[in-house]
């Protein structure tokens, strides 16, 4: 069970009606990956994240939980939405282009995007246990491209295991900043990470933001060691954490908010992760009233 602590001046009734679940892997989770680090050169610097509001309106269909069942052959994604629409599924570690699409109905802000999957691509998932999936939706103007995770049985969430974290009342009562986790590899290499923030509210379901924008965010460059990120030693013996910050939340919209890392970890054949940072002193995501 998940246990959220939430700050002054979030109530029960908020507490009560948080997300359903949490956002599970950010937009083109998986795909996008940076150039191989050039040998033995050292990484630039890299900036701080620049101050973000995070948005009032959603950018389209929000899922409501970024982890999906498989039953038999069907899979069914609720959404928050603003139209009906349509989904478009592509599962890119099991086959090629496009597995499966459908019209979904928008009702009350809610409609359910339902999958009818071939046999052979369901008996992969059954086996693999749960998969990366993508999901573009077309509601109107707006053309979208989320992650999540569909299966049997969805993973535990996985978090970064630094103390560092989403920093939920920083510096004011309804901002945020985000302190990168402290990434330690054993052996030494180059690592990039590109960070995200999720939000969610009733009305919009999980949206994204990135560094640079909604759906939207950048690689950063690093060397991870073992004992932690090697640009971020200071003289003195300290770390100084990359920061992304203040991340404003507008008030009045009932918000929770936590944040997602991707990285990939360049060994001789390049490792990719996604996890979720901790959020302080909530847990697992900041809420805002």
């Amino acid at each position: 069970m998940v246990c959220a602590v939430f700050g002054p001046g979030v109530g029960l009734a908020q507490a009560m009606t948080g997300p359903p679940g949490l956002p599970g892997p950010p937009p083109g989770a998986g795909a996008g990956f940076p150039l191989p680090p050039p040998p033995a050169q050292p990484p630039p610097p890299e900036p701080s994240g620049a101050p973000a509001t995070i948005p009032s309106v959603p950018s389209g269909p929000g899922l409501l939980s970024g982890s999906a069942g498989l039953s038999g052959r069907r899979l069914k994604l609720p959404i928050a939405c603003q139209a009906g629409g349509r989904a478009t599924l592509t599962l890119p570690g099991v086959a090629t282009g496009t597995v499966a699409q459908t019209r979904y109905k928008c009702v009350g802000g809610r409609g359910t995007a339902s999958f009818t999957l071939d046999k052979r691509v369901a008996g992969q998932i059954t086996r693999s246990g749960s998969v990366l999936a993508g999901v573009t939706f077309k509601q109107g103007a707006a053309n979208e491209q989320l992650s999540v995770m569909v299966g049997p049985s969805p993973p535990a969430p996985g978090f970064w295991t630094s103390a560092f974290g989403l920093e939920c009342s920083s510096p004011g009562s309804n901002q945020a900043e985000l302190l990168a986790p402290n990434f330690t590899v054993t052996p030494a290499t180059t690592i990039d990470v590109r960070p995200w923030l999720a939000w969610y509210t009733t009305a919009t379901g999980w949206q994204w933001l990135g560094t640079e924008g909604p759906n939207a965010s950048r690689w950063y460059r690093w060397t991870g060691t073992p004992d932690g990120v090697a640009e971020w030693h200071t003289p003195s013996g300290a770390i100084n954490p990359w920061t992304w910050g203040p991340v404003s939340v507008g008030p009045g919209n009932g918000a929770y908010v936590i944040a997602v890392l991707e990285a990939v970890y360049w060994y001789s054949h390049p490792v990719y992760v996604w996890r979720y940072a901790h959020s302080y002193p909530s847990s697992p995501y900041c809420g805002y009233s």
